[in-house]
């Protein structure tokens, strides 16, 4: 039901146009009839054309309801509807490609009042149930495709990314993958969120990541740990 709704109130001008055109079509025709009942002589002519006058009013009718319909659920009850029923979109493209002005920009905003330690990590957001990574765990040597548990099921959610950053300065953070599907929805266990093929990148220290997003596009603090990528075997 809630996806009607929602399909009525984004469709809304392609609904009534076509609800004008299918109207404008049945006025004509209900003319049409009312002349040729006006000009019939014989009793047959006239039960046809008041059998079609009738019908068109009849469609005509219909065009009204499904309009006034249309104007209920469009301005009353789709806006109602909660942000959660509402899909976000996984955003691809800015979840796969390197965030270059936004990482920049948030640097610039908060370097005057907290200096960025480029060779820190920040493992707070790691103590929320819902939006955590239990494996690997902060410190952990891995090498080759690592599988990422953990959950990622917050309030009003819309879809989570996992991504890394070597501990160097001016490193930038890269997406690994993401997910819109709720993942340990009632985080009394946790399930996979993705993995990270290590072989890609160069040995060393790295901070691994997971983001969980909101429909309302906010996020608690992340659950950042620090990983050391082994040469691949």
């Amino acid at each position: 039901m809630e996806e009607i709704l929602l399909f009525v109130e984004e469709q809304q001008t392609w609904i009534y146009l076509l609800l004008a055109i299918a109207g404008l079509i049945y006025v004509r025709s209900i003319f049409r009839s009312y002349r040729e009942l006006r000009r019939a002589v014989f009793a047959l002519e006239r039960e046809r054309a008041m059998s079609m006058l009738i019908r068109s009013g009849a469609m005509l009718a219909l065009v009204f309801a499904a309009l006034a319909a249309t104007f209920v659920v469009a301005t009353f009850a789709g806006p109602a509807l909660p942000l959660s029923s509402r899909q976000t979109p996984l955003p691809t493209v800015s979840l796969l490609a390197t965030p270059e002005t936004g990482e920049e920009g948030l640097v610039e905003d908060f370097v005057t009042a907290t200096p960025f330690d480029p060779m820190s990590v920040n493992s707070t957001g790691c103590q929320n149930p819902n939006a955590t990574i239990t494996s690997p765990v902060d410190g952990d040597s891995v090498s080759g495709v690592v599988n990422i548990f953990g959950a990622a099921s917050i309030q009003n959610f819309a879809f989570y990314k996992l991504e890394y950053r070597r501990l160097a300065p001016d490193a930038e953070w890269i997406p690994v993958s993401a997910g819109t599907q709720h993942v340990c929805e009632l985080c009394d266990i946790t399930e996979e969120l993705g993995t990270w093929n290590t072989s890609l990148v160069i040995p060393g220290d790295y901070a691994f990541r997971l983001v969980v997003t909101d429909t309302a596009g906010n996020a608690p603090l992340p659950c950042e740990i620090r990983l050391r990528v082994l040469p691949s075997p």
